[in-house]
């Protein structure tokens, strides 16, 4: 279990946007609605975490250390989950090692540990992959449950981080690993695309009758103009991309008269898309350096929470993210061998998984600065693929060494 500073709220000094959830989960306990911390209906953050926070608030109460106590007891489970998908589509050994390295990556134990959406999305992402799963081993009067619950999980994941891609990327997935012509797989995919859809779209729908706002959230506009725009003016001008994302912020209060919410995204929208417009190639690259930086950083910032920094712990990390993302590529490359492996390994689901993750962290692109936070779907199939790329490479070796000595006998 993760260290935690003396004071608590330093956790929003580190993480400044954990307020906006925590606040809305407090006003759902307080009042019963979804209210920001000016008392007005929520729009820019969807409902999924503050609810769950508001739930664990219920058992441990609302001080923020025993909250965050709670919440990495639960999330942790995200590794077992893990561990139960590995179990199924990879050996014994190989599952049980990607079980360890995810438990011991410094990047997911702070995800679980900080009062931001992200560990909660990287716990239902692995659950969503067991559901799927399940659902293709079972028989098929099962199946459609399988589909019901896949679909409510994939909705509930939205709901959480608002990466509405994934009501498509799920029932796409479930087509690719079931193959389009089993029986009954048209059936499962509507009924896994009509749950998936309907949480996000109810919320939706409150969002236009509680707010006049017909989006699911007002956060893409917002990292839009503040984040992607920003980067593409600073390249443009050689300024400073942080300087300019302040700039952007500050610059929303200079817009004239009081805007509603649905006013005020249209605005970021408008403004963005003539930055856009003006230098697309130039967007393009700031959008893929972003989320290439979001994928390769080592992001030494997860160890200041637990006061673990140290003289070289950028450099440390680099070499340990470095190498899991090595052994995955390793691991990616590897085929079922029958002397070395005690079971086979299904690289079917192990890429349908790893696209669904790249997917979901290039979209992170539209922002930067954000270190591993927003690679936290990595953290779901990086440690399987790196326990395979690390066992072979280990039976490889000793596979080798054995034969050497033998020879060596032999002669």
């Amino acid at each position: 279990m993760m260290a935690y500073p003396a004071d608590p709220t330093e956790l929003f000094t580190l993480h400044s946007d954990g307020p906006t959830y925590v606040q809305p989960a407090i006003n759902l306990l307080d009042q019963g609605i979804f209210l920001d911390s000016h008392n007005q209906p929520m729009i820019d953050r969807t409902p999924g975490y503050p609810a769950f926070l508001a739930g664990v608030m219920l058992f441990v109460g609302r001080d923020l250390r025993p909250l965050m106590i709670a919440q990495v007891v639960i999330l942790s489970f995200g590794v077992v989950i893990l561990y139960w998908f590995g179990r199924r589509v990879l050996p014994p050994v190989m599952a049980f090692t990607g079980g360890l390295i995810a438990a011991f990556s410094p990047w997911g134990a702070v995800l679980a540990g900080i009062p931001v959406s992200d560990g909660l999305f990287l716990f239902l992402l692995s659950l969503i992959f067991l559901v799927m799963k399940l659902t293709e081993e079972a028989h098929s009067s099962s199946m459609l449950l399988g589909g019901v619950f896949t679909g409510l999980l994939t909705g509930a994941a939205v709901l959480v981080r608002p990466l509405w891609p994934l009501v498509i990327l799920i029932p796409g997935a479930f087509l690719f690993c079931h193959g389009p012509h089993r029986k009954g797989v048209w059936l499962l995919l509507t009924v896994t695309l009509i749950f998936a859809a309907l949480p996000v779209e109810l919320w939706r729908e409150r969002n236009q009758r509680e707010a006049q706002f017909s989006q699911l959230s007002d956060i893409p506009g917002k990292t839009a103009w503040r984040y992607l725009a920003a980067r593409v003016r600073a390249e443009v001008n050689g300024q400073n991309r942080h300087a300019v994302s302040v700039s952007a912020y500050e610059d929303e209060r200079n817009w004239g008269l009081p805007l509603s919410s649905q006013e005020a995204d249209n605005e970021r929208w408008r403004r963005a898309t003539i930055v856009f417009r003006e230098h697309p190639f130039l967007t393009v690259y700031s959008f893929a350096r972003s989320a290439t930086e979001h994928m390769i950083h080592p992001s030494p910032d997860v160890l200041k929470l637990a006061k673990l920094s140290f003289y070289g712990d950028f450099a440390t990390l680099a070499l340990l993210w470095g190498g899991l993302l090595m052994f995955a590529y390793v691991g990616w490359r590897t085929t079922s061998h029958p002397e070395w492996d005690d079971g086979e390994i299904n690289r079917r689901w192990l890429s349908t998984l790893l696209v669904v993750c790249l997917v979901l962290t290039f979209l992170s692109g539209i922002s930067f600065a954000a270190g591993s936070r927003l690679r936290a779907p990595m953290e779901a199939i990086v440690p399987l693929l790196a326990a395979v790329g690390l066992v072979r490479t280990i039976r490889a070796f000793s596979y080798s060494f054995g034969s050497r000595a033998s020879q060596v006998c032999v002669d």
